[in-house]
């Protein structure tokens, strides 16, 4: 819709999951070198922390494409809203077991616990990657911590988790037994922001000046750093510049974009949340 009027191949703020619009910040490029760390060191488990719209998905994702070049094998899996049968099959999918419609819970833990010992009797590294770990049912962290303590003794396997936060409570607890490094994903500094926003306009063939320095302060005010509520704020201000057949973006407008989405609870969160970019 407003790609054509700013000369953009596709649109740089849409929020998808897709590793082209992945922009590695010096905080996102920290926690990857890190998370890596723990990879390559086999530091057992390693929790990545960060609140919502930070980018651990994202984050998480391009991580998994960089293990996969390394010829480590790699389990994916979501358990946002899962509940401990999902997740256990889910674990056997990622696996590539390929369970049947009929399999038990006790066949699913065999085939998994077998799988387990053949990766290691062949030498082959294996990462396991939950994201949504705080989000889902909490029946799900003892299959967590039956896994762990399946292939916990085995050093050929790591398991990394996300959260937005270690919080407290039982997960609390169990997180603080089983992680040995912690990695914190920090909202963007206001000169990250900047480079954020520039990066990905040019990334669509845009212009890095299409956003004035005063607007980029000023979303960066208002989205306290957050990537996901960074990237809404800017399409909606291309839009809203398009519709006022403006050449720039300047604090005006971020403000009078802004002012139609603030409501009297919350000042920008809740309608700048957006879950592809969690």
């Amino acid at each position: 819709m407003y790609e054509s009027y700013w000369g953009l191949s596709a649109s740089p703020f849409g929020n998808r999951l897709d590793l082209r619009w992945f922009h590695d910040s010096p905080v996102h490029e920290e926690a990857l070198a890190r998370l890596f760390y723990v990879i390559e060191h086999r530091r057992g488990f390693g929790l990545l922390t960060g609140s919502s719209g930070t980018g651990k998905t994202f984050l998480l994702k391009t991580l998994a494409t960089q293990v996969r070049r390394t010829r480590r094998q790699i389990a994916c899996i979501d358990l946002l809203g899962v509940d401990a049968p999902e997740m256990l099959w889910q674990t056997a999918m990622a696996l590539k077991l390929t369970p049947n419609a009929a399999a038990t819970r006790w066949n699913l833990w065999r085939g998994i616990s077998d799988q387990l010992e053949s990766l290691r009797l062949a030498h082959s590294n294996l990462v396991f990657v939950f994201d949504h770990l705080d989000r889902a049912d909490a029946s799900c962290h003892a299959v967590l911590q039956r896994l762990f303590s399946t292939a916990g003794a085995a050093s050929n396997v790591t398991f990394l988790a996300s959260v937005r936060s270690a919080g407290s409570g039982p997960l609390a607890g169990l997180l603080s037994e089983l992680a040995d490094l912690r990695v914190e994903l920090a909202p963007l500094e206001l000169s990250e922001t900047g480079q954020h926003i520039g990066e990905l306009m040019l990334r669509a063939g845009g212009s890095s000046e299409t956003f004035q320095s005063d607007a980029v302060v000023r979303i960066h005010s208002l989205t306290r750093g957050l990537p996901r509520q960074i990237n809404r704020l800017c399409e909606l201000c291309l839009i809203a510049a398009m519709g006022e057949e403006l050449e720039a973006i300047d604090a005006d407008l971020v403000d009078g974009v802004a002012e139609g989405l603030v409501t009297s609870f919350d000042p920008i969160e809740s309608v700048l949340r957006q879950p592809q970019f969690v």
